[in-house]
């Protein structure tokens, strides 16, 4: 319903390699966020993007990975100047969900301001609060006591501390501010409102780990990945009144409790560089461990719009040793037997295809439909004696989930897998799988074994996403 604050709009000047203009996005979003400025590329004048046609070699192929193909990664020359930060350009603010509840929540500030939003963004009331806040839902609307303030209620909130001071929610600290807001459906939604290197600096230990001596350049690489995925999707979010999750849906980010030193040098060294595609942040998904071969997105997600650099990768040395091997992940097994099959699937069925998937008394046969050049499978057919369903790419992991219908989701879709029939139906299945995650894009297991070996950052994210440039946009 709040139309937001406004601040004077941020301009953004990209350094680089091309040195292209930056083309500045404002975005009217509700709730307490305001106008954002988003950096927005055009493409280079110098040619455009490395031609890469998403094809992948095996190891020892002619179209390795240029920096492969020249001995040591001592020989490989990163652009010049693309970890300096630029003088004077804006960081731009991100719109984090931190909680969604429909109990109350306590807040507290050293000292700092309260305002109270109307319908138009504006701030219709402020005053200086200190202590504890309590907040609560009322309908379409937020109650606010504590603090030493008044009572009162809004639809939007925003609570600031003092510069230097943190807001915290439920004793956890964050920077920036914290934006109070109705969900409409009588809960409350917590959103933390700061600028984009102090989110990616609670987003790096919590999505690539605590690293060894020796693997630092990764953490440089996944503050790059980050800082690209989250400005990429903050324009499809203008009309909404967060941009991005505070959970896998998005980025895992814990506020200041998730920061750790090493990792915050990392962003600060790299502060404002993204990858490009065609001038634009690219969508730099990750996951844990790939298995030795990035997943095209095309096959993962059919539904989802699809780039070059996200078709995947053979992801190995030139011996063929993957980078990834050493991770836990990298090979696995699972197994189901008759009735905990047959429970699983009935309810992870119903969820993904709703009221279309009827109950069944058997699992007649379960296949699978073809593999994508990485391995992964492309689809699983399960047929029952009440219906066939054909769960497609990604979704495999949903439905076809190791321990319990509500546990957790397989761990890739790169397996092969043996069924055992008896009787007209599925007794057993036995799947041997390799990796962690969805596969697409940056393989996080492979980027720390890269960065041991003494590959750069910029080595690591070329390697992964093939094609992109990676400049500076403020």
């Amino acid at each position: 319903m709040s139309a937001g604050f406004h601040h004077d709009e941020a301009q953004y000047y990209g350094r680089g390699a091309a040195a292209a203009a930056v083309l500045v996005l404002a975005l009217l979003v509700p709730g307490c966020g305001g106008p954002k400025s988003v950096p927005m590329m055009p493409p280079a004048e110098t040619g455009g993007q490395a031609e890469h046609d998403g094809s992948k070699a095996p190891p020892g192929a002619e179209d390795e990975p240029w920096w492969l193909s020249g001995g040591s990664p001592d020989s490989a020359v990163a652009p010049e100047g693309v970890f300096q930060a630029v003088p004077g350009g804006s960081i731009p603010e991100v719109r984090v969900l931190i909680l969604e509840t429909r109990k109350s929540v306590r807040v507290h500030v050293e000292s700092g301001e309260l305002s109270i939003i109307d319908s138009r963004g504006d701030t219709a009331l402020s005053w200086p609060v200190a202590g504890e806040i309590r907040f609560g839902a009322r309908g379409d609307e937020v109650s606010v006591s504590g603090g030493g303030g008044p009572a009162g209620q809004s639809s939007s909130i925003l609570i600031t501390g003092t510069e230097g001071s943190f807001v915290r929610i439920e004793g956890r600290p964050y920077r920036g501010s914290l934006c109070m807001a109705a969900d409409g459906q009588g809960g409350l939604l917590a959103i933390n409102i700061l600028g984009m290197e102090d989110y990616i600096r609670g987003v790096l230990p919590s999505e690539i780990g605590y690293l060894k001596e020796g693997q630092y350049e990764a953490f440089r690489a996944q503050a790059i990945a980050s800082r690209s995925y989250a400005l990429s999707k903050m324009p499809g979010k203008r009309a909404e009144r967060f941009d991005l999750r505070a959970t896998v849906m998005d980025q895992v980010y814990k506020g200041v409790e998730g920061e750790n030193a090493e990792a915050s040098r990392a962003v600060d060294e790299t502060r404002g560089v993204v990858g490009l595609w065609e001038g634009v942040p690219i969508t730099a998904y990750y996951s844990s461990c790939c298995g030795g071969h990035t997943a095209d997105s095309r096959i993962g997600w059919p539904s989802k719009a699809s780039y070059p650099y996200l078709y995947g990768v053979r992801d190995a040395d030139r011996s063929g040793m993957s980078f990834c091997a050493d991770s836990r992940h990298f090979r696995w097994e699972e197994s189901w037997h008759g009735d905990a099959l047959h429970a699983i699937l009935e309810q992870t069925l119903r969820a993904e295809f709703g009221k279309s998937a009827a109950s069944f008394g058997r699992i007649v046969d379960m296949e699978i439909e073809g593999f994508s050049e990485s391995g992964r499978v492309i689809a699983l057919d399960i047929v029952t004696d009440n219906g066939s369903y054909r769960v497609e790419g990604d979704r495999v992991r949903w439905v076809l989930r190791p321990r319990s219908a509500d546990g957790p989701i397989l761990r890739s879709t790169l397996f092969k897998m043996d069924v055992d029939r008896s009787g007209g139906r599925v007794a057993a299945v036995r799947v041997r799988g390799a990796g962690n995650g969805h596969g697409t894009g940056m393989c996080q297991s492979g980027a720390i074994r890269m960065a041991g070996l003494g590959y750069s950052a910029v080595e690591i994210l070329v390697h992964y996403y093939p094609g992109i440039t990676i400049e500076s946009v403020y």
